[in-house]
């Protein structure tokens, strides 16, 4: 198989030197005076033992500039998310200016070939899905991109994970849902790859867990980050701020927002384990003010995207962002061209959005 070794970005940036260091500024300004909401003691109690300064009475946490860049600072600037291939073809190594396309999640219906017809999403898609991941060399690892609705919450992510890892040799990466899911995924990737160990030397499973838009650690997403951590997994911890309903109506608050709110998880997991493999995640967009619902395919959205590129290589960050995605409802030929030219026609079949991963040096 003929493998591209990440595409080359870093060419468009919205943001000059002095946009970058206002955001930063008053990201810092919103970690030290509002402070972030931890919902969770035992996150408090990082924080506070690491020299934030802790409110549990409103379970807000506000971390001086000097705190926050000590933190962020232990974090890797670069992060192999490897393949199973033997000579290491299939391994997405984040540095330089390169870009790592993957499939997109996590969906809870899917359409079939040449059906107009939707249906909910099962454990037989990811398998599917993974196989075709498998063939397509413009995809360079399988995020896992739909919900097996045929199963019980308990058994979710051991059963997708697996499911992928049996018919795919890239780099697995998916959203999580229980600690004890964490726990079994990792235990089940130690086996394959013949000890904890060597599984910690060529990660070839990573994670996704979501921080709440806006100035929040939840609870449920915040312990999945810690396990994650806790066993040296690489994690994405993305924050999904909407202008006009989580963030501000500008982009450039919306920025604002989407920095401290990842940042915000980028801390915790160093306060965990340092030197955790992280990615700073972005999956901001902006809201039909009409209706308020989300939109996907708006141009403000890769404006965003392209925005926080450019945070998350101030701070020397590796990066999680979207593209490819599209807010037809069906699929016509203008959303079929723009996937084709953009991703993969795979995300037209499922109706998924892609990921792209970029290293701290590039800009989508």
């Amino acid at each position: 198989m003929k493998i591209r070794r990440g595409l080359s970005g870093g060419q468009y940036k919205p943001l000059n030197d002095q946009d970058i260091k206002k955001i930063h500024e008053t990201s810092m300004r919103v970690f030290a005076e509002i402070g972030v909401q931890v919902n969770f003691s035992e996150a408090r109690e990082l924080f506070r033992h690491a020299g934030a300064e802790v409110e549990e009475s409103s379970r807000v946490v506000k971390v001086p500039p000097d705190l926050v860049q000590e933190l962020i600072s232990k974090a890797p600037s670069m992060v192999t998310l490897c393949g199973r291939a033997e000579n290491g073809e299939l391994d997405c190594e984040i540095g330089g200016d390169k870009v790592y396309m993957g499939t997109g999640g996590t969906a809870l219906n899917v359409q079939d070939p040449g059906s107009r017809d939707a249906r909910r999403s099962q454990l037989k898609d990811v398998m599917n899905m993974a196989r075709l991941v498998e063939a397509l060399d413009n995809i360079h690892f399988y995020m896992l991109n739909v919900y097996p609705n045929d199963l019980p919450d308990e058994d979710i992510d051991v059963n997708r994970f697996g499911a992928a890892l049996n018919r795919t040799r890239k780099h697995v990466m998916g959203g999580v849902y229980t600690v004890e899911g964490v726990r079994n995924v990792i235990k089940m990737a130690e086996i394959i790859a013949g000890s904890p160990e060597e599984l910690r030397k060529r990660p070839f499973i990573s994670m996704v867990t979501c921080n709440i838009s806006p100035f929040k650690l939840d609870k449920s997403y915040g312990e999945l980050a810690m396990e994650v951590a806790r066993n040296r997994i690489p994690v994405v911890v993305p924050a999904e701020p909407l202008c006009g309903a989580t963030a501000p109506i500008t982009l450039a608050g919306n920025i604002v927002v989407q920095t401290v709110d990842t940042l915000a998880g980028v801390m915790l997991t160093q306060l965990v384990n340092p030197g955790t493999p992280v990615l700073y995640g972005c999956i901001s967009s902006i809201t039909a003010l009409r209706d308020m619902k989300y939109l996907s395919g708006a141009v403000e959205m890769g404006l965003m995207n392209a925005a926080s590129a450019q945070m998350a290589r101030f701070y020397q960050l590796p990066l999680y962002s979207t593209a490819g995605m599209s807010d037809s409802k069906v699929n016509d030929p203008s959303l079929r061209m723009n996937l084709r030219s953009r991703v993969s026609w795979w995300h037209w079949l499922g109706g998924i959005a892609s990921m792209m991963l970029l290293d701290s040096w590039s800009s989508a």
